[in-house]
């Protein structure tokens, strides 16, 4: 298949259902993953040089899960919540399993700046050099979010491939109320381990996977943590 062209269009790689409690709300899509060396070059096709991986994540409701019509599920907005693990050397720093934000963040969301998302009728993010569109387009969503993940050799393990995969999950989010966890989408990446002067491979995309709720190692994660004091952490247990 050509790309050629076509980068201004969503090029969907998987849809999930979204349920709250047995109902579809909504669909979680992932597009076609893209490849990327250090967030340049970015290509849909993978060459040798590539390090890391690309994709755009986004979550549509509908009728049933639209807050302004029936709304099934009562909620003020929705959000998108990751995590990510990898087998990479690790410090106390950075944990091997985690909350895909920085630290300063108060809570636990990837759809916030400066990460890179949007909402609603919104433009694909400034920086294009990880993109593999020359010019920024339109997007209509109910809320999104673009990921551009890679790790340098540097933090590889001799002898093991490099392998760096994601939870991303769709969050009912309630001003009055406890929140709830939707359903969510299993992907990454992994680079063989060559040995020698070549040391790992291209990244070889995973996924996605979907889910109709959250992993336990994703509900495991979100309680072990003690970065983000966040007040309706209780409800998701």
């Amino acid at each position: 298949m050509s790309f050629a062209g076509l980068a201004d269009e969503l090029l969907l790689n998987k849809v999930c259902n979204v349920n709250y409690q047995g109902a579809d709300i909504g669909i979680l899509t992932f597009s076609q993953p893209w490849y990327h060396h250090a967030r340049e070059q970015a290509s849909y096709i993978a060459f040798d040089d590539a390090t890391g991986v690309g994709v755009e994540i986004h979550f549509f409701n509908n009728k049933q899960g639209n807050i302004q019509q029936t709304n099934l599920a009562q909620c003020d907005r929705y959000r998108l919540l990751q995590i990510r693990s990898s087998n990479l050397k690790h410090s106390q720093q950075a944990p091997a399993i985690k909350i895909d934000v920085p630290k300063q963040f108060s809570e636990p969301f990837y759809d916030y700046p400066p990460l890179e998302h949007g909402r609603g009728m919104h433009l694909t993010p400034i920086d294009l050099a990880d993109k593999p569109w020359q010019t920024r387009t339109m997007r209509a969503s109910t809320v999104a979010l673009y990921d551009t993940p890679y790790a340098s050799d540097y933090h590889g393990q001799d002898g093991q491939p490099i392998t760096v995969t994601f939870e991303t999950c769709v969050v009912c989010q309630r001003d009055n109320q406890f929140d709830s966890l939707l359903s969510c989408g299993q992907w990454g990446y992994e680079r063989a381990y060559m040995g020698g002067y070549v040391g790992w491979s291209e990244p070889e995309f995973i996924g996605p996977f979907c889910l109709n709720q959250p992993s336990q190692r994703f509900k495991a994660t979100l309680e072990q943590q003690r970065e983000i004091d966040y007040r309706y952490w209780l409800d998701w247990r």
